[in-house]
């Protein structure tokens, strides 16, 4: 997974011959923000809802066409994550851990 720095929005690429730009606006990131602390929603139905917001229908027929497991799917969370917050990857799978542990310990 890779998301590519430039001057224009920030891109998502998910094979050699898919890649979708994500919507890094702030209105998107405060959509994003919101579904994120929907309780409505189970962690799937939210994970394919800020698929969809950030990079697209499209994106997110393809992506569960993939039939991917839940953890490659977070990394494209974090993906996308990393591009609305104009971080590295890096550092985000870093605090999503972080933020597991946490809940761990708390359980």
């Amino acid at each position: 997974m890779l998301v590519l720095k430039t001057t224009r929005k920030p891109v998502v690429k998910i094979d050699a011959e898919h890649e979708f730009v994500i919507n890094n606006s702030k209105n998107k990131a405060i959509l994003i923000t919101e579904l994120s602390k929907d309780t409505k929603l189970n962690d799937i139905e939210r994970m394919d809802k800020v698929i969809e917001a950030a990079l697209g229908k499209e994106a997110l027929d393809y992506i569960n066409s993939l039939e991917l497991s839940v953890k490659s799917t977070a990394t494209i969370i974090n993906a996308i994550m990393a591009g609305i917050s104009e971080e590295d990857l890096e550092t985000i799978e870093k605090e999503a851990e972080k933020k597991i542990k946490e809940f761990r310990k708390r359980q």
